[in-house]
């Protein structure tokens, strides 16, 4: 039932990233819903990069939306030059 709840949660968070403005960036807001997730589910925040965060990024890559957070794109920076793949 778990698993049920989470992966109804994932599947909204997707449908809300794919719905945001053109002011909002996708990877932020599925970094806030990842961190939601996080803390209604385990009590504690991951830092790390969730699903719905990853999706976002994909999504900002398609529609061409900037990341207004420097931090975060050094992170997404450093992420992308180590990925083995």
């Amino acid at each position: 039932m778990g698993k049920l709840k989470t992966g109804g949660l994932m599947l909204t968070g997707i449908l809300m990233l794919a719905a945001c403005g053109d002011n909002t960036s996708a990877e932020k807001e599925g970094e806030k819903l990842d961190s939601a997730i996080e803390e209604a589910t385990g009590g504690e925040i991951d830092r790390d990069d969730g699903a719905l965060e990853n999706a976002g990024e994909v999504i900002d890559d398609i529609t061409g939306q900037e990341n207004d957070d420097p931090v975060d794109a050094i992170h997404d920076a450093a992420e992308e030059a180590t990925d083995p793949s």
